[in-house]
């Protein structure tokens, strides 16, 4: 039977966990601390990022010791025969060993060449943005109602909807990080902070440190009334795991919309808060904002990712066109 909130079949019997991986060496565990700090000062990735890296790193290692291989093209072809991941898992595969091994070179100096560059990348074949419907989110905040922290979850399912914030840029919001009417749209440089003016904008701080302006949409605004003094969205009642005044963690966040999502009759895989972020993105789309804007608002590096929200929205163009009347012969033309 699926579990409701986390999306996949609980198991029906006890299962030990799997014995952890033996250390590396303690000069590649030197390395490996060195090329996290780099991810994390100078390239701007998040923690759950740089893990990612360092797991794959670390598997390559341990391959490249249980194989008795050396660094070479070769050996990337042969770890991926072995695993046989997936199009999108080995691309990131290969992005986390090119990274790893251009910073060993240009960063350390070390004579390494990127061992991943002969190797061809599989084709990722785009995936549509999945998102809750309109008609859905109005079922979803009732199912809100009773939580104990159900002020909180309604003003950040109504702010995540109403910026495409990710939720981690939502959760570090301050106060600070608003900008008034009379200081928008002059840019980051004249923001202030919310005082003698009702908010605009807010400030926030992406991946890769990168740092962007997004207007408030009047959800958004909605959302903002009764938000802490300090930090935006932070409990408000003492209880398990809850402390006044403290930021939810963003995995709380999602086990709370799961399970309003259960209690609504609603699939609770739609109602992640990246979810939310992709239902911004694909109104907007719908609603004729240009790719290259929507772009700007998500923060997305790339337009390439924003253009699945076209897709999303093509998608639904093509069903809505298959509910118009037949005509032809032995059609009632009324």
């Amino acid at each position: 039977m699926d579990d409701p909130l986390l999306g996949r079949a609980k198991p029906t019997h006890r299962v030990d966990p799997l014995p952890r991986p033996a250390p590396l060496d303690p000069a590649l565990e030197e390395r490996l601390e060195a090329f996290a700090r780099y991810l994390r000062l100078e390239k701007g990735h998040a923690p759950r990022g740089v893990e990612k890296y360092l797991r794959d790193v670390r598997a390559w290692h341990r391959f490249l010791e249980r194989r008795g291989l050396g660094e070479t093209p070769e050996a990337v072809r042969a770890l991926l025969e072995e695993r046989s991941p997936g199009p999108r898992r080995a691309r990131a595969l290969l992005a986390a060993l090119r990274t790893y091994c251009r910073w060993r070179r240009r960063v350390r100096g070390e004579a390494v060449e990127d061992v991943t560059e002969p190797v061809a990348r599989p084709r990722a074949g785009a995936r549509l943005a999945v998102h809750p419907e309109r008609a859905e989110l109005a079922r979803f905040l009732e199912a809100l109602q009773g939580e104990p922290e159900e002020g909180l979850l309604r003003r950040l399912a109504l702010f995540l909807y109403g910026t495409g914030l990710r939720i981690s840029e939502a959760l570090s919001l301050r106060r600070r990080d608003l900008v008034t009417e009379g200081r928008f749209p002059s840019g980051p440089a004249d923001a202030g902070t919310p005082e003698g003016g009702a908010p605009a904008a807010v400030r926030v701080v992406g991946k890769g440190d990168k740092e962007r302006l997004v207007p408030l949409s009047p959800a958004a605004r909605r959302a903002l009334a009764g938000c802490g003094a300090d930090r935006l969205f932070v409990f408000e009642a003492r209880g398990p795991g809850r402390r006044v005044g403290k930021v939810p963690t963003a995995t709380w966040v999602l086990l709370r919309f799961r399970a309003a999502a259960v209690r609504a009759g609603l699939d609770p895989r739609r109602f992640t808060p990246h979810k939310f972020r992709h239902a911004f993105g694909t109104a907007l789309v719908e609603e004729g904002v240009p790719v290259d804007a929507v772009k700007e608002l998500l923060g997305h590096a790339s337009i390439a990712t924003t253009q699945v929200y076209l897709h999303a929205s093509a998608r639904r163009l093509r069903q809505a066109v298959q509910k118009l009347p037949e005509v032809g012969p032995g059609q009632d033309e009324g």
